[in-house]
């Protein structure tokens, strides 16, 4: 039978297609080594990028409570670290969380409430080489209450003496109780009142920790991630 000119093709024998068969094969093999080794470069640029940009945070975080950013006269310093992590979020397009916690706190026996450092309720100044003071405030506005921000329900001063820190309660000027910790350590029970009970103790606890900030970043995608501590003293 005769084909057209359209009809006509190239037939394979046996030994022709077991010939082309391998080549196919190693094409097909061949694009997916190149797919493959494309997302594992990729993965492992994220995962750079992520680790790099949490490790200058931790630089950062460490330069900003040597420099005595994290102290001064104004409250809530914890806002500092929601800025430092949007900064980073910006720059990088990363999802960064900075969450810091203060070893020192007051527990208040009228209202109940916990104020901690680096919040509205307490904040700190650092005034020598190696001595800072922490204000606080007693009363709460979650509470109902009106508080006057005066920030003297302690006022604590603390001293790193070695490889301790020495606390002080220099005044407190309120008819509310506190508990003073440090952690999860009790350090003074039932301060301060018309009695100013505890006014003028001093207590060393063993340790120079002031503050733990957790560093948590990672990629959108959830492909890389970083975590660490940052302790600050």
């Amino acid at each position: 039978m005769k084909l057209r000119e359209e009809q006509r093709g190239f037939v394979l024998s046996g030994i022709a297609l077991l010939l082309m068969l391998p080549a196919m094969l190693l094409a097909a093999s061949c694009f997916m080594i190149i797919e493959t080794g494309g997302e594992a470069v990729s993965l492992q640029a994220t995962a750079d990028k992520v680790f790099h940009t949490g490790d200058d945070i931790e630089r950062m975080i460490e330069d900003m409570w040597d420099e005595n950013l994290l102290a001064g006269n104004e409250p809530n310093a914890n806002a500092k670290f929601d800025e430092l992590a949007d900064n980073y979020r910006a720059a990088t397009g990363l999802l960064v969380d900075l969450t810091p916690s203060w070893m020192l706190w007051i527990h208040v026996q009228n209202n109940g409430a916990n104020h901690y450092t680096g919040t509205k309720y307490g904040k700190v100044e650092h005034v020598a080489p190696e001595n800072w003071r922490y204000y606080f405030e007693v009363q709460d506005e979650e509470k109902g209450e009106t508080p006057d921000w005066d920030y003297d329900e302690p006022i604590l001063l603390v001293e790193k003496i070695d490889n301790k820190l020495r606390i002080t309660i220099e005044d407190y000027t309120s008819p509310y109780h506190s508990d003073i910790y440090y952690s999860d350590q009790l350090l003074w029970d039932y301060v301060g009142g018309i009695e100013k009970n505890h006014v003028g103790e001093t207590i060393e606890v063993d340790g120079v920790l002031q503050l733990e900030v957790s560093v948590y970043v990672r990629d959108p995608r959830g492909a890389a991630r970083y975590s660490s501590t940052v302790e600050l003293e």
